[in-house]
């Protein structure tokens, strides 16, 4: 019987410390600017996608799930990089609820510079300011693409390839 008991117990507390440790991921949003946005896209060694997006842009949402789970399904080495642009009364409560609810995988940022004339010729002057907007970036192979519009999911499957191989 106290072998039961100690079994649950350590297996209880195996599934509550996953929780904790991916409710701590979801719950770290920082706060970054478009230099620091920029500074990560300049300075990562592997494959990486960094996605603008905002919780009330409907083809934004829509391309996510795609994304993470065509990167999972080809067990891809890219990280994803989820910056939110949302509007500053939705850090961090309703950002934070809403990441969790999606159950979004990347790593999710808070863009807090709000002057979108500074920001956006800050992180790539072609980028025209529409969201989503996704920047796929490969240092090592000298490989940089800029998608202003949400991207359909076989697009985004043949870009990854693109990006990784």
């Amino acid at each position: 019987m106290k072998r039961i008991i100690f079994t649950a117990v350590l297996i209880a507390s195996v599934f509550y410390a996953e929780a904790q440790v991916t409710n701590r991921a979801v719950t770290t949003i920082r706060k970054v600017s478009a230099k620091d946005v920029k500074a990560i896209m300049d300075t990562t060694t592997g494959p990486m996608i960094v996605n603008f997006w905002a919780s009330w842009c409907g083809p934004c949402i829509r391309e996510i799930p795609w994304f993470d789970s065509i990167i999972a399904a080809k067990n891809s080495p890219v990280k994803l990089i989820l910056v939110s642009l949302d509007f500053p009364e939705a850090y961090p409560k309703k950002l934070t609820d809403f990441v969790k609810k999606q159950g979004y995988k990347g790593e999710v940022l808070y863009l807090n510079d709000t002057n979108a004339e500074v920001f956006i010729p800050a992180i790539d002057p072609k980028w025209t300011g529409a969201i989503p907007a996704s920047v796929f970036i490969n240092n090592s192979k000298k490989y940089y693409q800029l998608f202003n519009q949400q991207m359909p999911r076989e697009r985004f499957s043949l870009e990854l390839d693109k990006l990784v191989n």
